[in-house]
């Protein structure tokens, strides 16, 4: 019976994509998961291979013609005495005569004839798997929620560098300026204009002219776009009380009424402003760092009495076989277990992961304040698989608790900006219905890092300020709940936005009521309230 109302459990917490086609949760995007990314780098490749494909014919069709004219070998005839003397020549009168009546009509049929269409139809058909402006938007709000989360400057950024790591890979003019105007409709007109700044000051790129001849000109009316923000940043700093529209308005009374040297005498002088001294006005109307915002950064206060040991003791098996462990707080209990997991176990989990759908940032049942957003990609393991067994035994040697009533595991891939918002595992305030809540709250969670996160990524409790980063094979354990089966606020967490790398997770939650026995309630020696 457990078992039955678990499954049910896990239905009604977790999102089922039938019913969210209303809202387009159904939908698979590119942009919430590195596994995601893979598809779409390998449909570009597709692409380039098609591209590449037509591109040979055409040029192979050029090389013919290139031949035939080649082959008449004949000179330019500039004058008009040297003209009628080649058409006095018997041989050239006639040769002329008849490739014209024969050769030429030939020639110009084969200028027109459509070549490369198999190559047309394939590029056609992969654009239909293209990602569409919900992926576009999702991924600038990546890069915002990067550069905002982080404190990376935006000059550093379209260069590569990100938190002092140098990338061999560089933003292109319109990259910048997709993030300048990003920005801009936000409302963000600090860093718009930060972004307008890099769009302009970026170098011409290789073939410039000829690519622009194609994809248009990207910075045909950026510097008026780049003064607007520029105006309006300047309103904010002054201090003046305006609405967006008056400001918008002040900015275009200016460039429209202003004469052309002064304004252009002014886009010269802010293009010319240096790093540090846009980042002097930035500071003067940025709000402090948020408690996440300064964990995510690596800022908060090293713990000291903590330890790393063998851990022996939990269950009988662990005598023969002992788990590192490391202390990383006492009150609240969490712990992280070491090189739990292998490279090998590693590609069993993605295997068994498929299909993944939409993770979402909280359950549709909920009575949730803000919207909800796709932050990964999930599966769960519902069926039984050695590995899920193997793995269900060693989350019992580190937890001591049962696990048996409710084997499945969730495994997550988040995507590059990837983050989840500070939440509560404990789900005693939403749980309604009695027949679901049979399992019980969830006491503790464990979760386990089965990804390379080069940068970012990491899990972070803001109200105890406690920050740990996503080591590949390692697991993170704490209690959700006190002694006595009340909610714990302190287990406050939030997942960093991923800078770089692939977060693959596997989660399992503890459940209370088959914990009865193992951890029995007892009355709270102290209350511990939330920090406000």
């Amino acid at each position: 019976m457990i078992r039955f109302v678990g499954l049910i459990f896990l239905i009604v917490l977790v999102q089922d994509c039938d019913s969210m086609d209303s809202v387009n949760f159904a939908t698979d995007y590119y942009s919430s998961s590195v596994l995601g990314l893979l598809k779409l780098l390998e449909i570009e490749r597709q692409f380039m291979e098609e591209f590449v494909g037509h591109a040979d014919v055409l040029q192979e069709k050029l090389d013919n013609l290139q031949m035939y004219i080649d082959s008449l070998d004949r000179a330019k005839h500039e004058s008009h005495k040297e003209r009628e003397r080649f058409v006095s020549n018997p041989l050239n009168a006639y040769g002329l005569i008849r490739r014209l009546q024969q050769d030429w009509p030939k020639w110009q049929n084969y200028t027109k004839k459509p070549l490369g269409t198999a190559q047309l139809q394939g590029m056609e058909e992969l654009l239909l798997k293209a990602p569409d402006n919900h992926d576009l938007t999702e991924s600038l709000k990546s890069m915002d929620r990067i550069e905002r989360t982080y404190d990376l400057p935006a000059s550093q950024i379209a260069r590569g560098l990100l938190q002092h790591q140098q990338y061999d890979t560089q933003l292109s003019v319109r990259d910048c300026l997709a993030l300048a105007q990003h920005k801009n409709v936000s409302g963000d007109y600090i860093r718009a204009s930060m972004w307008y700044r890099e769009a302009l000051r970026h170098e011409s790129e290789p073939n410039a002219e000829i690519i622009n001849a194609v994809l248009g000109n990207p910075l045909e009316g950026v510097e008026h776009q780049f003064a607007s923000a520029i105006i309006i940043r300047e309103l904010g700093i002054s201090g003046k009380s305006l609405s967006r529209t008056r400001m918008q308005g002040v900015a275009s009374h200016f460039l429209t009424n202003s004469k052309p040297q002064v304004v252009d005498a002014f886009i010269r002088h802010y293009l010319a402003e240096s790093d540090e001294g846009i980042a002097k006005e930035l500071g003067t109307l940025q709000t402090p760092p948020t408690s996440r915002e300064f964990g995510c950064r690596g800022l908060y206060a090293k713990r000291t009495n903590l330890v790393c040991r063998y851990n022996s003791t939990t269950t009988p098996f662990l005598r023969l076989a002992p788990l590192k462990m490391e202390e990383i707080s006492h009150d609240p209990y969490i712990v992280m277990y070491h090189q739990v997991l292998s490279d090998r176990e590693i590609g069993e989990m993605k295997q068994l992961a498929q299909p993944m759908t939409n993770g979402l940032s909280g359950s549709i049942e909920a009575n949730n304040s803000e919207p909800l957003e796709v932050v990964a990609r999930i599966a769960w393991l519902l069926e039984a698989s050695p590995f899920r067994e193997r793995l269900n035994l060693r989350i019992g040697d580190m937890t001591g608790f049962d696990v048996s009533e409710f084997k499945a595991l969730q495994v997550a891939n988040f995507g590059v900006g990837s983050y989840f918002k500070a939440h509560f595992d404990y789900l005693t305030n939403r749980i309604v219905d009695t027949s679901i809540s049979q399992l019980g709250d969830r006491t503790g969670s464990l979760i386990i890092y089965a990804g390379e996160v080069q940068q970012g990524g990491a899990t972070i409790f803001p109200d105890i300020q406690v920050m740990v980063p996503p080591q590949k094979g390692n697991s993170l354990f704490w209690y959700n709940t006190f002694d006595d089966s009340t909610p714990d606020p302190r287990s406050l967490h939030a997942v960093c936005p991923v800078i770089a790398g692939s977060r693959w997770t596997v989660t399992k939650w503890l459940h209370q009521w088959p914990q009865m026995f193992l951890k029995p309630c007892s009355p709270r020696p102290r209350a511990v309230e939330r920090k406000s």
